[in-house]
């Protein structure tokens, strides 16, 4: 392994998937042993044990690599023995800019007990399309401000947990209405909209020394007149606006290059880092994307200054978590339950309430991917003495998550008619939405509605809880009407 080839590797972060085993580590070990990686990315994917897997692979990879994860949603996203956290959304209905900061602590004191240094949060874009496929709950709303402000809150929990913060998808994918991970998603505001909206979180979090930024593969014409090309492998977007304009000398890491929004010839790879990001996430094929790398270096396409600058982010990267010391700060007890319990929304002024022994008639619209949810709602339900009987009390339990392989955060058309039609002829009494805030907030008047932002069993019992008059909904809905 040559000096070259050693850098060149710590730009490739190659995907580790937990399901895979150590299998997944012979897989990687000829890129382990010639280009190795400067990072890897986990995915837990809900097996066992993810802490172990993550120690073996530290064994394997020469030099002293970062351990990234995606844990928008705590370290139980990616860990299962660990805390699960309800989405950004849910945390900005709470109205309580500590319980994003508890929030970001809790993730990354448990992350540093998986072994992981790098985590992928929080989501700083601003949701403002209601169809956005991908972002949605994910965002802490549709505020600029109150997003930058959370959001921040979130890193700097992070920070002081002792991980690197990587705030995305900048330059912001929260208007969009296209899945990245199929295509390249487009963003049609002007630049003094972006300003205004999709970049406020991204400058006050540069402002306030976030460790990294995950650029999104977003077409993004008011920064870059290239059609076509998205800001991953945008010296516009990323050199002149973010590095120059907003002297941020941060790392910056592309989003999954194996998604459909990125563009698949090896020399994409090339124009990632002269476009002046860092790290290349998740190449389909890391090895070859590697020697594709080591050809260019090798014959002067890929300028040692260029590749030096990128290396030299990392390792300053690097020693930002070796060197940090986690605060000493406890998040408080049950924070992923309260956080839950004080998220929950009512959005028509008047809660509605179900009468122990009075039986209702439930519909349920959308999917229960899990299996789980409409089974842990019938039994909160039981447990209160309420049966679910044909031509009762007609109530709708509405279930939407956002989904990638589906690319849509929102029911499916024929289903939101079906809703739709059924609350505009009065034949629903109250709508429980667990997911997306705009089925509620386009819901035709009539049913009272209640409101969690996501579709768990945790949220199905505690919404049963609301429903019954043995708690409240003090969730304040952080969206508004979409245009």
């Amino acid at each position: 392994m040559t000096d070259a080839s050693f850098r060149i590797g710590q730009v490739v972060w190659p995907a580790l998937r937990a399901s895979a085993g150590e299998a997944g580590l012979d897989a990687l070990a000829e890129l382990f042993e010639q280009y190795p990686p400067g990072g890897v990315i986990v995915f837990g994917e809900g097996e066992p044990r993810v802490d172990a897997l993550i120690a073996k692979l530290r064994l394997r990879i020469p030099g002293d690599p970062l351990i990234a994860s995606d844990l928008e949603r705590g370290c139980g996203q990616q860990v299962r023995e660990f805390t699960s956290l309800p989405p950004a959304m849910a945390i900005a209905a709470c109205n309580d800019d500590e319980a994003a900061w508890e929030a970001g602590i809790l993730t990354a004191l448990e992350a540093r007990e998986a072994g992981i240094d790098v985590v992928f949060a929080p989501v700083a874009d601003v949701n403002t399309a209601s169809t956005n496929p991908i972002i949605a709950t994910r965002s802490f709303g549709g505020d600029p401000t109150q997003v930058a402000r959370l959001a921040s809150a979130f890193a700097r929990g992070l920070d002081e947990g002792g991980v690197l913060a990587v705030a995305k998808h900048f330059p912001g994918h929260g208007s969009t209405v296209q899945d990245s991970h199929e295509v390249l998603a487009r963003v049609t505001r002007t630049e003094e909209e972006l300003q205004a909206v999709d970049l406020l979180p991204f400058r006050t979090l540069i402002a306030e020394g976030v460790g990294g930024l995950m650029v999104g593969h977003l077409e993004v014409p008011a920064l870059d007149p290239v059609p076509g090309r998205p800001a991953t492998t945008s010296p516009n977007v990323v050199l002149d606006h973010l590095r120059n304009r907003y002297g941020y000398n941060g790392l910056v890491i592309t989003d999954a290059i194996d998604m459909g929004g990125f563009r698949s010839e090896p020399a994409a790879a090339l124009d990632v880092l002269h476009s002046g990001l860092d790290v290349l996430l998740m190449p389909g094929d890391p090895l070859a994307t590697a020697r594709t790398l080591g050809e260019a270096h090798a014959d002067k396409r890929l300028p040692d200054e260029v590749l030096d600058a990128a290396v030299g982010r990392i390792e300053t990267a690097r020693q930002r978590v070796r060197n940090a010391a986690p605060s000493s700060h406890r998040p408080r007890p049950m924070l992923a339950e309260t956080l839950l319990a004080n998220s929950i929304s009512n959005t028509t002024g008047c809660v509605p309430r179900l009468i122990p022994g009075v039986p209702i008639d439930l519909t349920v619209f959308g999917e229960d991917d899990s299996g789980m949810v409409v089974p842990a709602f019938l039994e909160a339900l039981a447990a209160e003495g309420i049966e679910r009987v044909p031509g009762a009390r007609p109530i709708g339990l509405v279930l939407t998550s956002v989904r990638a392989w589906a690319g849509t955060s929102r029911l499916e058309s024929q289903t939101e008619k079906r809703l739709h039609w059924a609350a505009a002829h009065g034949r629903l009494e109250a709508v429980i939405v667990l997911g997306s805030p705009y089925e509620v907030l386009e819901l035709p008047p009539g049913p009272d509605t209640l409101l969690a932002y996501e579709a768990t069993p945790t949220a199905a019992q505690q919404v049963v809880q609301v429903l019954c008059g043995q708690a409240e909904a003090p969730g304040i809905l952080p969206v508004g009407s979409p245009p």
